[in-house]
C-alpha cells in the first residue's frame, strides 16, 4: 500500500511526544488535544483516519502513542493498587476491580445482580422441568418467564 500524503501542520513528532505523556496521566482526548495546542475535532480526525487504515505516518504513530500512553498508565496505577492492597489497603484494589474495564464485568456490583438473576431463572426453569406439569402447561409458564425476563427460554416457532 502506498504511503497516504497529507499536510499536517500541528500534528508532528514533538507533539505525538506530549501525548503519549499525557495519555499516560489519564487525560481525556478532549484536555489532551487542549494541551498540546490542536483542536479536538483534528485529533479525533487523525485518530479516526489511522484506525481506519487510512491515516498517515504521523497519525498511526499518534494513535499508537496514545494506546502506548494509556497501557502504561493502566499498568502504573494497577501496580501501586496491587502494592496498597499487599499492605492492607485493599479500598483501592476494591475500586480497580469494581470500576476497571478490564475488571468490572465480573466485580463489579451490578455483575454480582446479573449472575444473580441469571441463576435464579435457572433455577426456575430446572425446577419447572422437574414438576409434573404437562408438556403444553411447561411451555406456557416458560413463556410467561421468557416475557417478563427477556431470556430466551423457549423458541416462539415450536408451536
Amino acid at each position: 500500500m502506498a504511503a497516504i500524503i497529507r499536510q499536517h501542520y500541528k500534528l508532528n513528532w514533538e507533539l505525538i511526544k506530549k501525548v503519549r505523556i499525557l495519555a499516560e496521566f489519564g487525560g481525556p482526548l478532549e484536555h489532551i488535544a487542549a494541551a498540546v495546542g490542536v483542536s479536538y475535532p483534528a485529533v479525533k480526525a487523525w485518530i479516526s483516519n489511522a484506525r481506519k487504515g487510512q491515516g498517515t505516518e504521523l497519525e498511526t504513530a499518534l494513535l499508537a502513542a496514545i494506546d502506548e500512553g494509556r497501557a502504561k498508565g493502566g499498568m502504573r496505577l494497577t501496580n501501586i493498587i496491587a502494592k496498597a492492597a499487599e499492605q492492607g489497603n485493599t479500598k483501592d484494589a476494591q475500586w480497580m476491580l469494581t470500576h476497571s474495564p478490564a475488571f468490572r464485568n465480573h466485580y463489579s456490583d451490578n455483575a454480582a445482580i446479573v449472575r444473580a438473576r441469571q441463576e435464579g431463572i435457572e433455577l426456575a426453569v430446572q425446577a419447572l422441568t422437574e414438576s409434573e406439569l404437562s408438556p403444553e402447561q411447561e411451555r406456557n409458564l416458560l413463556l410467561r418467564i421468557q416475557s417478563k425476563t427477556g431470556e430466551r427460554l423457549v423458541d416462539v416457532e415450536d408451536s
